[in-house]
């Protein structure tokens, strides 16, 4: 499968270690993508969308890239919607925060989240 480069990382390749760019498209194995995909590296260069189960949330919710992606699948009822940049923002919660954003986004369907600032951040 074809990912895009949303950071710049660096890989081990036939040609040696080298830094694979921000905006280029490669193609990965599962293994090494999953893991780019959980640290916010790399997106799927086509289209797409995943159903995925949330242990935290005891839920399944749906990824996607963009926003605009979240629009195209937003007639989906009782599951919530999130983007990779989304995902990369909630990463910075605690399994209790993302419960209440998880909560908010199934009332308040297409909601989006923009910027998350822990409380002991202030």
């Amino acid at each position: 499968m074809k990912y895009k480069v949303l950071d710049s990382f660096r890989a081990r390749t036939s040609g040696g270690e080298r830094t694979i760019p921000r905006g280029q498209i490669v193609t990965l194995p599962k293994q090494l993508a999953m893991r780019l995909l959980n640290e916010g590296k790399i997106a799927p260069a086509e289209k797409m969308a995943f159903r995925v189960w949330s242990e935290i949330l005891q839920a399944y919710l749906w990824i996607v890239e963009t926003d605009q992606d979240m629009d195209a699948i937003s007639e989906l009822k009782g599951e919530t919607i999130n983007s990779f940049d989304e995902i990369k923002e909630m990463r910075k919660l605690s399994p209790e925060g993302i419960k209440q954003i998880h909560e908010v986004k199934k009332v308040f369907q297409g909601s989006k989240v923009r910027n998350v600032t822990r409380k002991d951040e202030k």
